[in-house]
């Protein structure tokens, strides 16, 4: 299938999400279906509510564990084929115009699965979603920080197989930050700068690590050249890290909906949103794992106006900052 030969920014659905995972997209309904499929009923139950309407889980370790459960229903291209769908559905009706999407090729690949078939499969159903809602979707493959330098190393390759024709844009590492340090990563995140990708790392996800969370997005930066920055919590306790990242206009993909889901704020008015904000250090809001989280973009600015003081005016400011931190061309050159 061939994608329409232009795509122009539609106001009508001014969001930008820079960070939403693909498998923590996958609904309640999508879960219980692909449970039936595969005869697999007692680990949605595991994972579902008694009315299968909510996902359940208990902190950021268990936050992994339902993350690792749901991947186990995602066997074959077809199934993330109609979860991008869902997904593309969801994005329109939650007033998102473009998104970058990251997906698992390290889990894809310990589960023997083909990231070459899955993307192409992720690539129709995106030309499908902008032909009938007028989403763009693109693609983010990442590494599992956990799972070390050479499962990465094989990630990244799979991802270069399927390249920008498929819809790829960047790569990203994920997972556990207390697993090892990102420095770790330098050398494949500087393969990833060669070969025009961009780059977005999880750093600085939980505060209470202390200065080690800091280290961590000074790290991703200074080491690994991130372009942005998923999370980040940790920064706003390093005058020095914040000022590094005013320097380079690092893009913070913050996600205080789901910090809070984790664990990583204690409530969400803890949230720093209005410190990046004060030392114009590019952000925006995401809802990160929507489905497995509850939550949505829409409900997530709601909440922001109310408990973070979020004004209109920074909102447009943040979804500037989005286009002109996308990784995608068209999306970059709506920004100017």
């Amino acid at each position: 299938m061939s994608p329409p030969k232009s795509w122009l920014w539609n106001p009508d659905l001014p969001g930008v999400e820079l960070h939403t995972h693909l498998e923590g997209s996958v609904t309640c309904d999508r879960l219980l279906a692909l449970s039936e499929k595969y005869g697999q009923t007692a680990l949605a139950a595991e994972c579902l509510n008694d009315k299968g309407t909510e996902y359940v889980f208990d902190g950021f370790f268990g936050f992994l564990d339902l993350f690792r459960k749901v991947t186990l229903l995602l066997k074959t291209p077809a199934d993330f084929h109609q979860v991008a769908l869902d997904l593309g559905r969801t994005l329109h009706d939650d007033g998102v115009g473009y998104a970058e999407i990251s997906l698992s090729y390290g889990v894809m690949l310990k589960r023997n699965l083909d990231p070459l078939a899955i993307q192409q499969a992720l690539y129709e159903a995106s030309c499908q979603v902008l032909e009938t809602h007028g989403v763009k979707m693109r693609w983010l493959p990442d590494a599992v920080r956990q799972w070390g330098l050479d499962k990465a190393w094989f990630a990244l390759e799979a991802a270069l197989r399927t390249g920008p024709e498929l819809g790829v844009v960047g790569f990203g590492l994920g997972g556990d930050e207390v697993a090892g340090s990102v420095s770790l990563f330098a050398p494949l995140f500087a393969e990833v700068r060669a070969e025009g990708l961009g780059i977005s790392i999880h750093a600085g996800e939980n505060p209470a690590s202390g200065q080690a969370a800091a280290d961590s997005v000074r790290q991703a930066v200074d080491e690994c050249g991130a372009d942005r920055i998923g999370h980040g919590l940790g920064a706003v306790s390093d005058p020095m890290v914040m000022a590094m990242l005013n320097a380079r206009q690092v893009f913070m993909e913050l996600c205080p909906g789901s910090n809070l889901m984790t664990g990583a704020l204690t409530q969400y008015s803890d949230h720093p949103l209005q410190q990046f904000l004060a030392a114009d250090i590019p952000c925006g809001l995401n809802p990160d794992d929507r489905s497995l989280f509850g939550v949505n973009r829409k409900q997530e600015l709601i909440r922001a106006r109310k408990e973070l003081h979020l004004t209109e005016e920074q909102e447009t400011k943040m979804i500037q900052w989005a286009q002109r931190a996308s990784f995608d061309p068209e999306m970059r050159a709506a920004a100017e």
